[in-house]
């Protein structure tokens, strides 16, 4: 399952980069974020392949999914890998040029290993985009917020 959104964000690349890129800024804009580590340490320099641990608060639980970092340009893509064995997620931020505000491309493949995950995928899909809309208007607000 495929989810694609496009945003126009008042804020120049850098800026609405930072909100991506910076672990302590993710909670401002993902407020499920709980905690993020790096077992191996973080590689800052070249973050391909480096692997992390993401907690999400989860309707009152906490939930943690190992992460794996699949594509990176500074201020241009992001690309991340979460898992939990049952249900996994691939996600691109793509940052094109777009004059004095910032384009971001999102793009999420879902990916259900399950029968029963398919279902609940297909059940919770509006959910999923509803929560997906929420965290893009954060990200615009808070990129917003800071470029003024």
């Amino acid at each position: 399952m495929r989810i694609i959104f496009e945003n126009e964000i008042a804020a120049p690349v850098p800026v609405v980069w930072s909100f991506l890129d910076d672990d302590n800024k993710l909670p401002l804009w993902m407020p499920e974020v709980v905690d993020i580590s790096y077992p191996d340490g973080q590689n800052r320099e070249d973050p391909v392949g480096t692997a992390f641990r993401q907690t999400l608060n989860e309707g009152g639980r906490e939930k943690t999914y190992d992460g794996l970092v699949t594509a990176y340009e500074p201020e241009r893509l992001l690309g991340v890998s979460l898992t939990d064995g049952r249900f996994g997620v691939d996600v691109r931020y793509a940052l094109p040029p777009s004059g004095h505000a910032t384009r971001l491309d999102y793009a999420a493949d879902l990916v259900l290993q399950s029968r029963l995950a398919r279902i609940l995928g297909v059940l919770f899909k509006p959910l999923t985009i509803s929560i997906l809309k929420r965290h893009m208007a954060n990200l615009k607000r808070v990129a917003e917020e800071a470029a003024h």
